[in-house]
């Protein structure tokens, strides 16, 4: 009898949970991947491209102004410096021809401080930039800002790179 019992209040409680009409139920109906077709998403849309504030635009044409004056003074620079390196090489730590491509590598330094001066004033317009388009969707302008900072980001990284090659030499 205890069977009996414990299957009708199961059959019962079974049928009770079925006639549930509230709550938020998913929906039973077939879903696109179980059909085995290709789940397809929607195209992103392409990202707005905005400009920058002409003030922030004027600082960016400044920093690569800067740096690209720079770059070219150090590009000039360097074929002076390399030719003292070269005749330097092999010699003597404080020989003169030693100590000319030492001044000369620090002369060649100090020329490229206005790129790195451009590289960490653009960088903080970035950084701004940034923090501006999440703060506001209208701020615009972050992507040439970017674009800019890489260029004279390269700049530096040249720059730094020749100096390094010439150091090298003299050691």
């Amino acid at each position: 009898m205890k069977i009996k019992t414990a299957i009708a209040l199961f059959m019962m409680a079974s049928v009770s949970a079925c006639s549930m009409q509230e709550g938020d139920f998913p929906s039973l109906a077939k879903r696109p991947f179980e059909d085995n077709k290709p789940v397809t998403s929607p195209e992103p849309s392409a990202p707005s491209v905005s400009r920058p504030s002409s003030e922030v635009q004027t600082l960016v044409d400044t920093a690569m102004a800067q740096s690209n004056a720079a770059h070219s003074q150090f590009l000039k620079d360097l074929r002076r410096v390399t030719g003292h390196v070269n005749a330097a090489r092999g010699s003597a730590m404080s020989s003169e021809r030693w100590v000319v491509a030492q001044m000369d590598l620090a002369a060649l330094e100090i020329v490229r401080g206005p790129s790195v001066s451009a590289l960490a004033d653009i960088d903080r317009i970035y950084t701004s930039q940034m923090n501006r388009s999440f703060d506001d969707e209208n701020a615009g302008g972050t992507a040439m800002v970017e674009s800019k900072r890489q260029e004279i980001l390269a700049q530096v990284k040249q720059q730094q790179d020749e100096i390094d090659a010439l150091k090298a030499k003299l050691r």
